[in-house]
């Protein structure tokens, strides 16, 4: 998406005199509508994404990204991850985990894995935070290690499933 939103971009700074009244939402949403949504603009995914003003956007990124932003002000707001243990901590942060685990592994219905991929976001967020909290390596590498250890299978599932519905 990168290249592709940043080349837009350059291209809307170059639109005709015609279509200067035209926002950047509005250019986007002309020229590639599907560029906040990492699955194929198909009928079989229509269910995948959202459509809001013209553009598409994956509904899991968008309850991810919430859920990140839920979890980094109630971090900041209560600054519950200095308030446990290791041993309490990761058993949250499996409780955080499990949701989309199963979600994706019985392939439940879309709104539990809305809540699954909200539940996802606040587990990176607090995860990427604990990485700074705690002074334990082994609980920074068995953060780094969790993480690689989901996200290649689940994205590798994401990639099979998006080119066979």
């Amino acid at each position: 998406m990168g290249n592709r939103f940043l080349e837009l971009v350059r291209e809307y700074r170059r639109r005709p005199a015609s279509k200067s009244d035209q926002t950047v939402w509005e250019f986007i949403a002309e020229k590639d509508p599907h560029i906040f949504s990492h699955h194929p603009p198909v009928e079989a995914f229509r269910d995948h994404v959202w459509e809001f003003r013209g553009l598409y956007l994956c509904k899991g990124c968008v309850m991810t990204f919430a859920g990140m932003a839920a979890g980094a002000v109630f971090q900041v707001l209560t600054g519950w991850l200095g308030r446990f243990g290791i041993t309490e901590a990761a058993f949250i942060f499996v409780l955080l985990l499990a949701p989309t685990l199963v979600a994706h592994a019985f392939n439940l219905p879309r709104p539990i894995k809305h809540v699954s991929r909200f539940l996802l976001g606040v587990l990176i967020v607090s995860a990427i935070f604990m990485l700074f909290i705690t002074d334990s390596w082994a609980v920074r590498f068995i953060i780094v290690c969790t993480y690689f250890a989901v996200k290649i299978p689940m994205e590798r599932l994401r990639v099979r499933r998006n080119r066979s519905p």
